[in-house]
């Protein structure tokens, strides 16, 4: 069913997004229909009715699987349940329906549909291998990149794989060179030495978390406010997947010296589909995050890239209107942030300085470690 720019699934259609003064539900038809209906905020419903509203719409959205990055995996009754006892959780996805909601009966009104942002080409700029300066040469390296992806828990894995099949190419294509932790080498023990080195210039990934804390396998803590050295961030930009970091691990890494932090401010969720018979929803979720790492690859700013992650939600959200996905990828984007400076980009090489004749020992063991010696 098509309203304003949006096409419904039959389902949606008939979900409620409103209750009236008399208690009766007025679905996004009706709203459609009477240009008079004009609907208040539904954070201004009683309690009661907000938890009414929202129970009928997950009654009315067929059974599937809500995945929580921080939490695991929520079957439709458990939702249900969660809801009636108003739980923490509970709370947070009546809230998360009514955001949605508000804003679903605003974009009908809208002259467009949002449309996804196309990922940039980079702008490649053909730079010699080295170049002389007097007694000294600059040899051009190419710039590191790593990614802690957390491919041994279940709700993890699906994004992770993802990661690894779509955003770790592009930035191999651009020239950087990438580093991955996966399985069961994703550790702090092998993350510090490699995020220490001084050509690593972005971090990113998928992992477990909290307010103060990103983990990698089986709950290794990778990175932990007020466990780490600043010089495993100092200079780098970093993008996690995860959930609730950014409110406090992330502002932890940019006072430190970190360039620029994407994350999210609480939960991570997003419907779940069986890969077996997977549909568009988890899809959904995963390339509208990993929009930001595409365009940072591209050569873009950390604002570019988070704009256009901002217009990748939207985008998503008008492809399912009115579904439990649609509330959650809202949730999702509403609760996104960047930190630092946003007019930051990242470049795939620079050039490292030698200068002859070689006087200490160390650069003359460096040397003779990276080639030949002949006479």
């Amino acid at each position: 069913m098509k309203l304003g720019h949006l096409e419904f699934k039959e389902y949606a259609a008939k979900k409620p997004i409103a209750v009236s003064v008399q208690g009766e539900f007025i679905t996004i038809a009706d709203v459609a229909k009477k240009a008079e209906a004009q609907l208040g905020s539904l954070h201004a419903l009683a309690v009661g009715q907000q938890i009414k509203l929202a129970l009928e719409r997950y009654q009315l959205e067929p059974d599937f699987k809500l995945g929580i990055v921080g939490r695991g995996l929520m079957t439709r009754r458990e939702v249900l349940d969660e809801i009636k006892n108003q739980t923490e959780f509970g709370k947070v996805a009546v809230q998360a329906e009514m955001e949605y909601c508000n804003q679903l009966v605003a974009s009908l009104g809208a002259d467009k549909l949002p449309v996804w942002p196309v990922i940039p080409k980079p702008h490649v700029v053909q730079i010699p291998d080295w170049k002389p300066v007097r007694k000294c040469i600059y040899l051009k390296v190419p710039n590191r990149v790593l990614f802690l992806e957390n491919t041994t828990d279940a709700v993890t894995t699906p994004f992770a794989n993802y990661r690894i099949a779509v955003v770790h190419p592009a930035f191999q294509a651009r020239g950087f060179t990438v580093q991955v932790l996966k399985d069961h080498d994703d550790i702090r023990a092998n993350f510090v030495p490699l995020a220490k080195n001084s050509l690593l210039v972005y971090i990113g990934g998928i992992g477990h978390g909290n307010y103060t804390l990103y983990t990698g396998d089986g709950g290794n803590h990778i990175l932990e406010v007020g466990a780490y050295d600043p010089a495993e961030v100092k200079g780098k930009g970093i993008h996690f997947l995860s959930c609730e970091t950014a409110a406090q691990l992330g502002p932890d890494t940019v006072t430190k010296g970190a360039l620029f932090y994407d994350g999210y401010t609480e939960n991570f969720t997003f419907v779940w589909d069986d890969p077996n018979t997977r549909v568009n929803e988890t899809l959904l979720f995963e390339k509208a995050d990993s929009t930001f790492d595409l365009w940072i690859a591209a050569g873009a700013t950390a604002q570019q890239a988070y704009a256009a992650k901002t217009q990748a939600f939207n985008a998503a959200i008008a492809q399912v209107p009115g579904t439990a996905a649609a509330s959650w990828l809202t949730y999702d984007r509403d609760h996104n942030k960047l930190l630092g400076a946003g007019t930051t980009t990242i470049q795939p090489s620079r050039y490292v300085k030698i200068c002859f004749p070689l006087l200490a020992l160390e650069k003359q063991n460096a040397l003779l470690d990276a080639g030949e010696l002949t006479d």
